[in-house]
Parts: structure tokens; C-alpha cells; sequence
């Protein structure tokens, strides 16, 4: 098959997809467009900080008190960070089980039990940044929480925000809080005060694991392809394929979020630059064919069997 050959298919592939509209009422804007434009966008960040940041701290003081002494607790352990990327695809349940047999810790983010495969598996965390991660389409609890109600060992790491939801729902396992306001002009990644990098799930997930400082980290389903499955449709709309470990291939039309293809171009180069952020001393990925570059690159095998 050539190369135009394979343009079609893979065209006729993406129009054939189910399309999904990720709705949002603030379009997102080149940050750098403009050195004017720039500066809106950091003034707009610093103003929310101000108002927002004193808020979550009191609303989630409790939870918050109990994060701070979490800090650093880990160092004798060892954690998988799993983000629901398809290298998910390449874990196998005996690796994990072996891996929380030998005292590791496994930290992953959103509708992990989807993937029928290494459901099985408890997480030792989860972390949540999203409301709709929580409360379908259709307006009604996910399963995502009975499936928390079902395995209260696992702890759950969540935004203020998403307090209340918790507690409506009778959420009875263990609950620490970060704060979810960006702070745009900050490199910050500790949990406690404003982040500096983009908001991804996985991302905090990770930043989560660095503050609790374990003696090693290794990251599988952190595969930011995203930028091999941008598409844009006859109407101009901004579109990418998503796929996850253990759920079907969908069209996100994401044109509601985005205007144009530079936008989410630009949005895309701050996943990646967003990540200079983290450190990458005892991190390692273990999907070798990752566009994430951050972290050195080991096999999945030899991270287990360390």
C-alpha cells in the first residue's frame, strides 16, 4: 500500500467513526499568538488564582490537611502510573498483581474498570479531575461509582470541587484533594498549590505520585499521539481520534473547544512542553513507542522485574 492509498483509507476510516461533539462554553485561544494575546491570557490566570485559590483551600481544608502529611511518605515504595492510552494494551493483570504483591502501588485516573482485561486489578489510587468522568451524557451517576462503592481500598485523589459530588453519592473511601487552578506564569507541579501545566488527568496523576516521592515511577498509557490522529472535516471542523485501552475508537469533534487547527496545534505543543516541567530522574516510560520523550524508555518487562 502507498502512501496515497493509505491517506484514503485511513480518511474513509475517520468519516465511518461515531462522532461525539465535546461541548464547552470557552473556546480556547492561541496563547501565543500575540505577545498582547499572551498577556490577556496570564492576567486572566493570575485573577483566577486570586479569587479561587483561598476558596479551595478552605473548602477542602480538611482533605488538604491530610494530603500534606502524605508528602514524601513513599520512598520506600514503588508506583505504575496507568493512564488509559492504548500502550495500556501491553499490561497484563499477572503484572500487575505481581507488582502489588512486592509492595507497588498503582495510581490511575478516570474509567480505568472499562478495560475488561485488568479490571481484576484494585488500584491502590485513583485520580479525577472531571464532573463528567461522574455523571453521564444523559445526566445520571456513572458506574464509575459503584465501582469506587465496591472497592473502598482504593484512595481517591480529586479537585475541591468535586467534594460535594462525593458526598452526595455516599463515597466512603479514603479522599485527598489537589488544587485544579492554573497558575499559567508558575512551573508548578506540587499538588498543594497551583499548577503550572496544562490540565490532563494523567498529568496530575503523575505530579501525585512525584509529591508522595517514590523511590521509582514508571508511566505506561501516557502515549500523546494525538497529534497522528488530528483530522478536520468538510465543515472545517477541529476533530481527533480518540482511542483508549478497552473502549471503541471515536470521533471527538472538538471544533466547540477549539476554532481552528492552529489552536489545538498550539494546545498540543504545551502537552509536550508542559512536561519539562516534572522531573525525570526515577521515572521511566514503558511504552517504547510513546511520542512522550520526557522520560527515558524501558522495556515493560525489565520495569517488573527490577
Amino acid at each position: 500500500m502507498n502512501a496515497t492509498q493509505k491517506y484514503l483509507k485511513e480518511c474513509e476510516a475517520f468519516a465511518s467513526l461515531p462522532r461525539r461533539v465535546l461541548r464547552s462554553s470557552e473556546p480556547r485561544h492561541g496563547r501565543a499568538f500575540s505577545l498582547c494575546r499572551l498577556a490577556k491570557h496570564n492576567f486572566r490566570s493570575i485573577l483566577n488564582v486570586i479569587k479561587s485559590y483561598p476558596a479551595e483551600l478552605w473548602r477542602g481544608r480538611a482533605s488538604f490537611l491530610a494530603t500534606s502529611k502524605l508528602h514524601r511518605s513513599r520512598r520506600a515504595r514503588r508506583a505504575l502510573v496507568i493512564g488509559n492510552g492504548p500502550s495500556q494494551g501491553f499490561l497484563r493483570l499477572e503484572h500487575l498483581e505481581m507488582f502489588k504483591r512486592e509492595g507497588g502501588e498503582t495510581i490511575c485516573v478516570n474509567r480505568w474498570n472499562v478495560n475488561n482485561e485488568l479490571s481484576m486489578h484494585i488500584p491502590s489510587w485513583m485520580v479525577f479531575s472531571d464532573r463528567d468522568t461522574f455523571i453521564n451524557a444523559a445526566g445520571q451517576p456513572d458506574e464509575i461509582l459503584g465501582y469506587l462503592k465496591q472497592n473502598t481500598s482504593i484512595k481517591v485523589v480529586i479537585p475541591t470541587s468535586l467534594l460535594p459530588l462525593m458526598q452526595e453519592y455516599g463515597i466512603t473511601n479514603e479522599i485527598y484533594c489537589f488544587i485544579d487552578t492554573e497558575l499559567s506564569i508558575s512551573s508548578n507541579i506540587n499538588p498543594l498549590f497551583p499548577r503550572g501545566y496544562i490540565s490532563m488527568t494523567l498529568y496530575k496523576a503523575l505530579a501525585w505520585a512525584i509529591f508522595l516521592e517514590y523511590s521509582e515511577i514508571g508511566v505506561i498509557g501516557m502515549d500523546n499521539t494525538y497529534a497522528k490522529t488530528l483530522y478536520n472535516d468538510s465543515l472545517n471542523r477541529v476533530c481527533n481520534v480518540e482511542s483508549h485501552a478497552g473502549g471503541e475508537d471515536y470521533l471527538s469533534d472538538q471544533s466547540e473547544l477549539f476554532a481552528t487547527v492552529a489552536d489545538l496545534m498550539e494546545e498540543l505543543t504545551l502537552l509536550f512542553r508542559h512536561l519539562e516541567y516534572f522531573p525525570n530522574e526515577n521515572i521511566v516510560n514503558l511504552d517504547q513507542h510513546s511520542m512522550t520523550d520526557r522520560f527515558p524508555k524501558v522495556p515493560l518487562e525489565q520495569f517488573f522485574e527490577s
